[in-house]
């Protein structure tokens, strides 16, 4: 992990008991593409397929690293609080007002332990928050099937609206759920 790249952001470093969660940095592009490739991300997040290291280095370069420096995005890296090994990412993207949109994904070795609840909950807290991104509502959309990204936002305490929104998926029509998180 190069220092200067952490020291570029304004990002904090958030911990809980077993988490770190980190600003992304230049040296997060091998492991990006390595967790992208994961089947079970790519059919459950809008990437480019197939993922090449092009499209690794322009997510940590230039949405990961230049939007938390341009101040429209907090995107974290989630590693193991002792191992410091990347597990994967949570961020926040500004939208109009005092809004934001939330996005996760785990790798699979890391599935099924309450390391994303952890993590989201602790990035929606400081976003919410006066020392964070100072947000009255954080927005979360998963499509229609994405069980575990609904169940995060549930365990977290999101809002799941009672009905499902229109998405155009890979150039299909489908569903997606929709949440929320308020500020208190």
């Amino acid at each position: 992990m190069t220092t200067d790249s952490l020291a570029s952001s304004d990002l904090p470093v958030l911990t809980t008991d077993r988490l770190r969660l980190r600003p992304f940095c230049t040296d997060d592009t091998d492991w990006v593409l390595d967790v992208s490739l994961d089947p079970e991300i790519q059919h459950w997040v809008s990437l480019p397929i197939p993922y090449q290291r092009p499209h690794a280095h322009y997510f940590v370069h230039s949405i990961a690293i230049a939007k938390a420096r341009s101040g429209t995005a907090a995107e974290f890296a989630i590693d193991d609080g002792v191992t410091r090994q990347p597990l994967g990412r949570v961020g926040l993207h500004r939208k109009p007002g005092e809004s934001a949109e939330i996005g996760f994904w785990l790798a699979a070795n890391a599935r099924g332990s309450g390391v994303m609840t952890d993590a989201v909950r602790v990035v929606c807290r400081w976003g919410l928050s006066s020392a964070g991104m100072q947000l009255r509502r954080i927005a979360w959309h998963a499509r229609v099937g994405n069980v575990a990204s609904r169940r995060v936002a549930e365990r977290v305490g999101l809002t799941i609206h009672p009905y499902t929104e229109q998405l155009t998926w890979r150039g299909q029509p489908t569903e997606k759920c929709v949440g929320e998180l308020m500020a208190p």
